[in-house]
């Protein structure tokens, strides 16, 4: 499927599904199915890998009719209970100064992005020219490195025309965001009914309701709590404008002025709706493949079938 035939937030968001093919052990990219169609990379990207322990550290930068598109591949949830406090551990880190990045930052962002940020710069400045648009995308933890790389990417000279992130935690604090949106004043964040990892790390006002609901969570729930705790003296905050994805029950509709109580509530209901089976509740709200919230509302019903299109 040619890349002109959907919209560029839905090109962007199968940059970030198909980003999951590059292997965290190998650092192989197998293009993944339907989306590398879509986004209809030409030449094949470059695949870029952190190295060492930071390996899990990756990103594609290629070429297609959009301009360069740099797709910073993310975590998926893990698919037992026992690892998700650790999954979740990775969201939560004391913000600090990070090179000439305003404000605070996630500490854990700030090393990610360094790992891969110059092959990143050089990869953009391989492939393209000054006409060239610079587009940058990410899911999950890929979306809050993805607004680390879009600064630095300005900084470094390369101007850059859109970011848009997918269920992305918090990256900065009320002073990195200001700075940030001096750059980028366009990012556009999505977050999906349900989903909690864009609510992390949670803002002072919901930290002890999570924080109860999630000690309830059977085995894990007083770590999950604990965890959740950890952010009461930091003052993270999203960035960019917010696209947030209604229900199924709603047609995956559009909201921009979704509350974070009202997100919060999405998120509690959804997971007594599935018997406070968190694994299964975090999984399917925050996933990128078909069928998923991003994905449904992002793109139309032709990238996942190509049958509603006839």
């Amino acid at each position: 499927m040619p890349s002109t035939a959907v919209p560029l937030n839905c090109i962007l968001a199968c940059a970030c599904a198909t980003a999951y093919g590059i292997d965290p052990v190998t650092g192989i990219y197998t293009p993944r199915s339907p989306f590398s169609s879509v986004v209809d990379f030409n030449p094949a990207p470059i695949v870029i890998n952190g190295t060492g322990s930071d390996r899990i550290n990756a990103c594609l930068v290629g070429k297609n009719p959009n301009g360069i598109i740099v797709a910073i591949r993310g975590t998926l949830p893990p698919g037992d209970p026992d690892s998700l406090p650790d999954w979740m551990e990775d969201f939560f880190a004391e913000p600090t100064t990070c090179g000439n990045l305003p404000g605070q930052v996630h500490s854990g962002f700030c090393h990610d992005i360094q790992s891969i940020i110059v092959p990143i710069i050089a990869a953009v400045k391989a492939l393209g020219s000054p006409a060239d648009q610079v587009l940058v995308t990410g899911h999950s933890k890929g979306g809050a490195m993805a607004s680390l790389g879009a600064y630095l990417l300005n900084a470094a000279g390369i101007p850059v025309q859109q970011v848009v992130t997918f269920a992305s935690p918090r990256t900065g604090d009320a002073d990195f965001r200001a700075g940030y949106q001096k750059i980028i004043p366009n990012q556009i964040r999505y977050e999906n009914y349900g989903d909690l990892v864009p609510l992390l790390p949670a803002s002072q006002p919901y930290i002890a309701g999570l924080a109860a609901l999630l000690s309830r969570i059977p085995n894990i729930g007083a770590q999950l709590a604990g965890i959740i705790e950890k952010a009461e003296p930091w003052n993270y905050l999203p960035v960019g404008a917010e696209y947030f994805i209604e229900s199924a029950a709603d047609g995956f509709a559009i909201d921009t002025s979704e509350s974070e109580r009202d997100q919060v509530a999405d998120f509690i209901w959804n997971l007594g709706r599935n018997g406070f089976n968190i694994v299964s509740t975090i999984a399917n709200a925050h996933s990128m493949a078909c069928g998923g919230g991003y994905m449904s509302g992002a793109c139309p019903p032709s990238v996942c079938d190509p049958k509603s299109a006839a």
